[in-house]
């Protein structure tokens, strides 16, 4: 099954006028084997895909929103979000994706190259210019363990991971080497995230242990108590200024960044949630989006600390989410 609605057989008023592509999109993936492609403004379905080779571990929007990639266990995809079909599939290849594929991102300055991380310890990168996915690099990572977590967005390196064994650690692919950035033992890393601009660089991770961590630059990192169970998720804001948390103790905490810095701005939750696997902001802030173990996602006003929106798709657990907006399209009419 491909597209389960289609714009076109809805009838709108003008303030809910979508253009031939729509200007914001939010995707949902998670353990019932499933991908929902929603308008996140009023929680109309766009696209659903099944994705039935595993679950879903984690999914990116490209800059774009043209594309979307996805990974499962031993299984790459690339949807072309506009089209009914994927753009490209890599699965069950056991020499270059052994077990589960954890995480992945678009490359910040190549839109047809991604980046990838996996139990089996390595980095890889793929390209794809002619809709044919290609092996094009890897990183053997294996002795700092499994990659849990990427990220792309760090100006000095093609991705930034986050191990299993308590590593963070910066690929430079140009020579294909890497930095430690940070390393303590039987600390396990479990979501990261970077923001960069032309003189600055933040970095925010959170642990097992629901620690977080900060780096501002190259300066010392700062480490604080953030949940009281697991910490699963962190996210950092658009402009850089705001980060978010959540766990396994259904707490959501947001925090301010400045340059060597962290402090708590407000903590809100809700009994529905328990686990909070993935979040996102809208890059106005006002809102943020936010994936539960109860097979639905939440969009939350954050000023007023309430939920706007409830995304209902599926059946089990949501452990990821990607939100896409055009021009930082902002979410002005949200139908309640």
């Amino acid at each position: 099954m491909n597209s389960l609605k289609d714009i076109s057989s809805f009838k709108r008023s003008n303030t809910d006028y979508e253009p031939k592509h729509p200007t914001a999109l939010l995707a949902t993936g998670g353990f019932d084997h499933s991908i929902v492609i929603w308008h996140p403004r009023t929680g109309d379905v766009y696209k659903k895909y099944d994705h039935t080779e595993s679950q879903v571990n984690c999914l990116k929007f490209s800059d774009d929103g043209k594309l979307l990639a996805v990974t499962g266990y031993e299984v790459l995809r690339v949807y072309d979000v506009h089209s009914n079909s994927p753009l490209t599939v890599m699965s069950n290849n056991p020499d270059k994706n052994s077990k589960n594929i954890t995480c992945v991102g678009f490359d910040r300055t190549e839109s047809t190259r991604l980046i990838t991380g996996g139990e089996d310890g390595f980095c890889r990168v793929w390209d794809f210019p002619k809709r044919n996915l290609k092996h094009a690099g890897e990183k053997d990572c294996s002795e700092m363990g499994v990659i849990n977590c990427l990220s792309t967005k760090h100006r000095h390196y093609i991705a930034v991971l986050g191990t299993q064994l308590g590593h963070i650690v910066g690929w430079r692919a140009e020579d294909n080497s890497v930095d430690v950035l940070y390393s303590k033992k039987g600390v396990s890393i479990n979501s990261i995230d970077c923001f960069s601009s032309d003189n600055e660089t933040k970095v925010a991770a959170i642990t097992m242990a629901g620690h977080l961590l900060y780096q501002y630059n190259a300066e010392p990192w700062l480490e604080q108590n953030c949940h009281f169970r697991y910490g699963l998720s962190c996210t950092i804001s658009a402009d850089g200024n705001s980060l978010a948390t959540g766990g396994t103790d259904g707490r959501i905490q947001l925090f301010g960044l400045e340059k060597g810095k962290i402090f708590q701005l407000q903590e809100f939750s809700d009994p529905k949630l328990k686990w909070v696997w993935d979040l996102q902001f809208s890059d106005d802030k006002k809102f943020l989006f936010v994936a539960s173990n109860d097979g639905i996602v939440q969009m939350w006003n954050i000023d007023d600390k309430i939920v706007k929106r409830t995304y209902r798709g599926h059946q089990k657990t949501v452990v990821s989410l990607s939100l896409f907006q055009q021009n930082c399209d902002p979410f002005q009419n949200v139908r309640i």
